[in-house]
């Protein structure tokens, strides 16, 4: 093995005495097989044997006299936090109670024949810390999601019992708490309590790589250049001397491609003198690198260093991944790894699963990994705060090109101010410990430093002064790390000039605020255009301004999505206004939202990434949405993770080459209509589709949907049966419908997603066949009605929705005669003569100039009207033209004559 000379220099970056080396380059698999040497270094797992309580008021816990043989017994991981349950109603198994827990732990320390350094390990606690070991304090770490080490030596016993003791605290952010100053103050995702990952004892000799770096690993690696000849790898090495006495060791250092076969390595002597860490800096060169390439081949290398003394003995050994790549981004053409264009696609993805809270397990995270990978994702953002280090391990073996993100969330104080010292100390400390962390994790390819950092005082409309923390953490992600792009997702970019009097006026009523886009190397916006704000077809508009406006900026998509409930349905949904923030979300909204969404982005190249906002539902204890409670159903799989939702097709059938076919509906399962369209997902370029054994067709799939219009279903059951030959296999899926009512008897609840059950039993569903017009409805956020509508009769909800303006409705029922009975109300017209207009039945005027306030005797009073009429093959068509104000009906019943009484 070839030696050289080393020189000692002051490293510019971290202001450590460097010891720089010559290259020692061995030729791909040259150097042949090392022998494996026992591992210097021991780590005691201690997950087992604790003792909890929930309980702030508790006082002298740390002391080894404390009684806690009551305490409940617990392993790791654990949280006491349980949120997020299937229902309308909060669980009686709810635990959402914030502030103190305690964790006592007895233990021994593994047996030792030499001097030993001994450091307790902690891969999270919720949110933060305090540490005692054998009634000594060891520090105080502030944040949920990082490790984080304590130096031990002079409080263990090495030979006896030791008592540990650990007080979590994840009180909720406000001014005076505890958390005060600790990211994130508000969040849209629940803060659980609690050991949450695992502890361990690590022992090492005296001399090791620097355990206290920002919890890192104390050996990064770094490749400088590459080219198909040669890759040339810097390695840095931070290594401790905790001896009274200066100490002369061997660094060897290798690079391995499977193990034992050495590619590249180095060896020298360095001298370390007590209490002044040395930076040990090599460059190595790997002849023909093999680059790691995302998904297409996600291969890595494997870095090692050991210290041994010149006695022979190891004292430390580190191991850490390396991939060989090169990160590109283009304001206009996107994303490039190695130098090809890559669109990423993947989706966001919080920690949590039910009961488990925050303590999942490694299983659970590679099942989270399987699923984004089924749906063809290739990139994922860790958010909002820094995952377990498997999650990143697994992002490096799978080929996934990460997003990791610091919990800086919504805002930076509470009262629009500039941060605290306190805060920002607090934020820049998460950043160090993200990046050095996970440093060597070739699959990471953006820093992000903040999230909708904005988001509180655009929803007060009061300021923000958020600019000079994040050009702070935009620095140090850079001096910690300038291989790679940092960036942040925003949700509220208001239009400012960055520099002169225009930066930070009041704009549209808004208060002032920091201009912030463009602080960071790249920008992802969260837009959730037709969910919360807006029109479908306003989110490429939006992207063209954005890049319009930042030409030099590269842009990605950080969040969009919208709700699914699994249990809530609806017939089309466009019929009806859905609140974001309420009852109902059927799943087929969300259906509806990502087809038109995944439009808008799929052809515009100049992005660089689309994440779902998110792949899976999540605790939030500030939603009640759709069929959950405290749960935020945007995932396109549930929270259990049992249940892929009809979306996650569509993104496989548009993002996967693994052959896809979906029918989708399979959970709406009691139909109200017998005619309906039917819908398939899939990447094949056309599907047949069967009912009943009644052949429907081969249709074409455009954008991986397959429809066929005005299908007929019969009473009862209906099998469905779909079959589409890809890449030379016939794949076929089926699902079962029930249509609970007969062909020559429909009933229309206009302007609704739902639908309603009259106190008669008869069944109205959600709005269908319809051509023109809006919904409205008294409950709808913006309506200009307040209560609820006084009828004689109980079935009020059948008016409390709507649709009005110039539409019409074409119901296909079979040949006969009908009656037509249509319900109104007047939701805002305060006298007669504001809203006529006439209503057409096959083209026959049966209402002129109606006034609904007239007719009904006032506003907010039900009034109906009947009509007698024929069908055609082309079923009844119902015509409503306004004259004065807009046209409006809330319900509609067409049954064959002999079924008319009673409506």
């Amino acid at each position: 093995m070839m030696r050289c000379r080393c020189s000692r220099v002051l490293s510019a970056v971290t202001g450590l005495l460097a010891v720089i080396c010559c290259p020692a380059p061995v030729s791909a698999g040259g150097a042949g097989p090392t022998s494996e040497r026992e591992a210097p270094r021991s780590s005691t797992d201690l997950s087992q044997g604790w003792r909890f309580r929930q309980d702030a008021g508790l006082s002298g816990v740390e002391s080894s006299a404390f009684d806690d043989s009551q305490w409940t017994q617990v392993e790791l991981p654990h949280t006491w936090n349980r949120i997020g349950n299937e229902g309308t109603e909060r669980s009686p198994l709810t635990n959402d109670v914030q502030g103190v827990g305690w964790y006592r732990l007895r233990f021994r320390a593994a047996p030792s024949s030499t001097a030993r350094r001994y450091f307790l390990q902690f891969d999270g606690v919720g949110a933060v810390a305090d540490v005692w070991l054998n009634g000594h304090y060891l520090g105080k770490h502030a944040g949920a999601f990082s490790r984080f080490r304590f130096d031990a030596l002079a409080a263990i016993k090495p030979s006896g019992e030791n008592l540990l003791v650990v007080k979590a605290d994840n009180t909720r952010p406000q001014p005076g708490a505890t958390t005060a100053n600790v990211i994130p103050l508000s969040g849209d995702f629940f803060v659980f309590g609690g050991i949450y990952r695992s502890v361990t004892l690590i022992a090492t000799d005296l001399v090791h790589a620097d355990m206290l770096d920002y919890g890192g690993p104390g050996l990064y690696a770094r490749a400088m250049t590459i080219d198909p000849k040669s890759a040339a790898v810097r390695v840095s090495a931070k290594l401790v001397n905790d001896g009274s006495k200066p100490r002369t060791v061997i660094v060897e250092t290798r690079i391995e491609s499977g193990p034992n076969i050495v590619v590249a390595s180095d060896s020298s002597r360095v001298s370390i003198s007590p209490a002044q860490p040395v930076l040990v800096e090599r460059s190595l060169h790997i002849e023909r690198p093999r680059l790691w390439q995302g998904m297409k081949d996600p291969y890595l290398y494997k870095v090692l260093m050991t210290v041994r003394s010149t006695r022979g003995p190891d004292l430390d050994r580190v191991a850490q991944p390396l991939g060989l790549r090169s990160l590109s981004f283009d304001a206009d053409k996107g994303f490039f790894l190695n130098g090809e264009h890559l669109y990423l696609k993947g989706a966001s993805m919080h920690q949590d699963r039910p009961v488990k809270g925050w303590a999942i397990s490694q299983a659970d995270q590679a099942q989270d990994f399987d699923l984004l990978r089924d749906m063809g994702g290739n990139a994922v953002r860790l958010a909002h705060y820094q995952h377990d280090q498997y999650s990143y391990e697994l992002a490096d073996a799978l080929g996934f090109v990460v997003w990791a993100e610091i919990p800086l969330v919504n805002k930076v104080s509470f009262d629009g101010s500039s941060a605290s010292p306190e805060l920002a100390a607090n934020a820049r400390q998460r950043l160090a410990e993200l990046i050095r962390q996970n440093y060597n994790h070739p699959s990471i390819a953006v820093w992000s430093i903040a999230n909708e950092i904005d988001l509180t005082a655009t929803q007060i409309k009061g300021p923000s002064k958020s600019a000079a923390l994040l050009e702070s953490l935009d620095r140090l992600a850079k001096q910690e790390d300038p291989s790679r792009f940092t960036t942040f997702a925003d949700c509220c970019e208001v239009r400012a000039e960055p520099h002169g009097d225009a930066a930070g006026e009041a704009i549209g009523g808004i208060a002032p605020r920091d201009a912030i886009v463009g602080i960071a190397d790249t920008v992802g916006y969260n837009r959730y255009f037709g969910w919360y704000t807006g029109r479908f077809d306003d989110f490429g508009a939006m992207l063209d301004q954005a890049h319009r406006r930042h030409p030099a900026l590269p842009i990605a998509v950080s969040e969009y999505g919208a709700g699914a409930a699994l249990t809530q349905h609806t017939d089309d949904p466009a019929g009806g206004r859905i609140n974001p923030h309420g009852r109902p979300h059927p799943e087929e909204f969300q259906n509806w939202y990502h087809e038109a969404s995944w439009n808008a982005l799929r052809g515009r190249v100049f992005l660089w990434a689309a994440f779902i906002w998110n792949m899976f539902d999540f605790s939030s204890d500030s939603r009640r949405e759709g069929d959950l409670t405290d749960i935020n159903e945007k995932g396109l799989v549930s929270y259990d993770r049992r249940t892929r939702k009809d979306a996650f097709y569509f993104y496989r059938a548009n993002w996967s080459a693994q052959p896809t076919l979906h029918l989708v509906g399979r959970r709406y399962l009691d139909r109200p209509y017998g005619v309906v369209d039917v819908k398939a997902y899939s990447n094949a370029a056309q599907v047949r589709l069967w009912v009943n054994d009644v052949d429907e067709g081969t249709t074409p799939c455009e954008g991986g949907i397959c429809a066929w219009r005005s299908v007929r279903l019969r009473p009862g059951p209906n099998i469905l049966r779909a079959a589409a030959d890809i890449d030379g296999a016939t794949l076929f899926d089926s699902m079962q419908w029930t249509f609970s009512g007969s062909l020559d008897s429909v009933r229309i609840k206009a302007g609704d997603v739902s639908g309603y059950v009259s106190k008669a039993g008869q069944r109205y569903g959600s709005d269908v066949y319809f051509s023109g017009g809006a919904p409205g409805g008294i409950n709808a956020p913006d309506s200009p009605a307040s209560g609820r509508i006084a009828v004689a009769a109980d079935d009020a909800g059948l008016y409390d929705c709507f649709r009005e303006g110039d539409f019409s409705y074409r119901v296909p029922v079979p040949s006969g005669r009908y009656r037509v009975t249509l319900k109104f109300q007047e939701p805002a017209a305060d006298a007669a003569g504001v809203r006529e207009f006439d209503v057409r039945v096959n083209g026959k005027i049966v209402l002129r100039r109606f006034d609904i306030f007239a007719s009904a005797g006032g506003k907010l009073k039900a009034v109906d009207r009947s009509f007698d009429t024929t069908s055609a093959d082309g079923g009844i068509l119902i015509e409503f033209r306004p004259l004065k104000g807009n046209a409006l009906v809330s319900a509609l019943s067409i049954a064959s004559s002999d079924r008319a009484g009673g409506h």
